[in-house]
């Protein structure tokens, strides 16, 4: 019989030496959500699956499917997620694609295009442009134009244009241009 979701991850848990709450603490979770995960009574949401193979230093594939990298070697890619056109509840632990829906959670991870939708938070960068709005702060950087809002502030700067406006402040703005000394 295939190994279940849940027996992978407790399998794996014990392997790595952790209890059910030291996992629990590294996802973000309950031990007691561990607890039904390892005995199949529920599995772990969609957005969290990256996450929980993270902290257990294997693949997202390997965990879903048994399948794949289960040696810790999948550190060194992030999860990844397309085009979000509908709305989004909850954090997304991964890197996004582009936003056209509404995010109300925050994205612990890049956004490789555009934004024209609204996200809450991004601990990360945005690749692309920001026409939407993001309602709260970008820890990273914004590589394109804002031509939206940014009620927060930009960490590490826009290096495009701010044709819209950003309400936070702590920004630095890098418009590409050298600098004469």
């Amino acid at each position: 019989m295939e190994q279940t979701i849940g027996a992978r991850i407790k399998d794996k848990r014990k392997e790595m030496g952790f209890t059910q709450e030291q996992l629990a603490e590294k996802v973000g979770v309950t031990y007691q959500a561990v607890s039904k995960w390892e005995t199949d009574v529920s599995y772990p949401d969609v957005v969290l699956m990256a996450e929980v193979a993270r902290a257990l230093g294997t693949s997202l594939d390997w965990l879903a499917t048994g399948s794949g990298d289960n040696t810790g070697e999948c550190e060194k890619i992030r999860a990844f997620y397309g085009k979000i056109t509908g709305t989004v509840t909850k954090d997304i632990h991964a890197d996004v694609g582009k936003i056209l829906g509404d995010v109300q959670a925050d994205i612990y991870g890049d956004v490789k295009e555009d934004i024209t939708g609204t996200v809450r938070n991004i601990f990360g960068n945005v690749e692309g442009n920001v026409v939407g709005t993001v309602n709260g702060d970008v820890t990273g950087y914004i590589h394109g134009n804002l031509i939206g809002t940014v009620t927060g502030s930009v960490k590490l700067g826009v290096h495009g244009r701010i044709l819209g406006q950003i309400i936070g402040d702590g920004i630095n703005v890098d418009d590409g241009k050298k600098k004469k000394k």
